[in-house]
């Protein structure tokens, strides 16, 4: 089952609406991340820098908008308790979403400017052997590494607009991470991402989620 599927089954109105889209956050998330895994491989390829580029688009969107359906939900005052836990349960599961989110898009960056993909063909590696016919990498020089390619302005523009993104959800609404506890025992197979902050603590938590 996918992250947040089955609370949304439970959970009728806002509540229900926000884990739909967060299990749609999640999922372009993971794919992102996993492309981001392949930069500077052999899998590595000016299609593959295309669709990170894409997939980084469309978790970005999806975040502005369940952003915008959260605070929405938290503000409603016909709430009722139950559905104001499960909004700010899955408030706190998307800051973190948010820092993991952040922490793929420089790690992409980084590996960009160490790997480069010229010619359309993938460089991402230097072994050190020539090929007879083939003109030089751009950038070698005998007696020196490869020179280091210039950063990648999309990436940074990404990156500016996630912490941002990550700095007004912090401050949009009074919900601290440490009043947010698993209500399954760990190593139970929970698939959300863990509470903002566990990451930084050594510590994780589950899909199943309560508020102090």
């Amino acid at each position: 089952m996918a992250p947040g599927r089955g609370a949304a089954c439970r959970m009728p109105g806002a509540a229900g609406t926000c884990a739909a889209a967060q299990a749609a956050l999640c999922k372009a998330m993971a794919g992102h991340r996993l492309l981001v895994l392949q930069l500077g491989g052999s899998a590595d390829s000016p299609w593959l820098r295309e669709e990170r580029r894409r997939r980084s688009a469309e978790a970005r969107d999806l975040s502005t908008g369940l952003q915008r359906m959260l605070l929405a939900g938290l503000r409603q005052a016909s709430a009722s308790p139950e559905e104001r836990r499960e909004l700010e349960r899955l408030w706190v599961l998307f800051l973190s979403a948010l820092e993991l989110f952040l922490q793929d898009l420089r790690r992409a960056h980084h590996l960009c400017q160490l790997f480069s993909v010229q010619g359309g063909g993938t460089t991402p590696l230097s072994s050190g052997l020539g090929s007879r016919g083939l003109p030089s990498r751009k950038g070698s020089r005998r007696g020196g590494g490869p020179a280091q390619p210039p950063a990648t302005p999309h990436l940074e523009e990404e990156i500016e607009q996630v912490r941002a993104t990550l700095v007004e959800t912090e401050s949009r609404a009074n919900i601290p991470p440490w009043t947010v506890e698993a209500t399954q025992p760990a190593g139970t197979g929970g698939t959300a991402a863990p509470a903002a902050g566990a990451a930084r603590e050594g510590s994780h938590a589950g899909h199943c989620c309560r508020v102090l």
